[in-house]
């Protein structure tokens, strides 16, 4: 019986090994699925960073629009500010420096239509310069900066040159402004 035993143990040793050809599809078929969790889990990884990004652009973009908020509220306190000036203060003020003026222009000219168009065009470059004035705080409201970030989340295919775009709309407001 142990002749048996030797026998029957050796058949079952060889059944339970694979054969050579057997062996080598069993580890490329395990290569393959090494290979294919690795890229799985290279891109669930990819797709956890792009998520993590994208919810801090959101952020951010929040975290702008409410900046935006808060100037946009002070830009137009400002301009009511503008308003309130131009509407009393200025009227009270420059209603006395014109009489002065045109009392001291009559006196010099004694010509009432001289005086009268000196006074007109002091009048009309005072305007002007209050117009411009309230167009420059008016033009400080809205929410460019914030509409740009959302065009670069939403159009990522657009970033790069949007970003180059902002960049110099930025650099000629900035010009822009600081020639005013």
């Amino acid at each position: 019986m142990s002749g048996q035993d030797t026998t029957h143990s050796r058949e079952t040793v060889q059944a339970s090994e694979p054969a050579p050809a057997d062996s080598d599809s069993l580890r490329s078929s395990n290569s393959m699925t090494e290979q294919a969790l690795d890229q799985l889990t290279e891109l669930a990884a990819l797709s956890w960073s792009v998520s993590e990004h994208y919810s801090e652009q959101l952020k951010l973009t929040g975290q702008t629009a409410k900046a935006e908020w808060h100037l946009t509220g002070r830009s137009v306190a400002i301009a009511a500010g503008l308003l309130v000036c131009l509407g009393a203060g200025i009227i009270l003020l420059w209603a006395s420096v014109l009489a002065l003026l045109g009392y001291l222009i009559f006196q010099a000219t004694l010509s009432l239509s001289a005086t009268a168009a000196v006074l007109l065009l002091l009048q009309s470059a005072l305007l002007w310069w209050c117009w411009r004035s309230l167009g420059y705080v008016l033009s400080q409201v809205g929410f460019n900066a914030t509409w740009q970030q959302l065009r670069r989340l939403w159009l990522a295919k657009d970033a790069p040159e949007s970003g180059r775009e902002s960049q110099a709309a930025t650099a000629q407001q900035e010009q822009t402004n600081a020639n005013r």
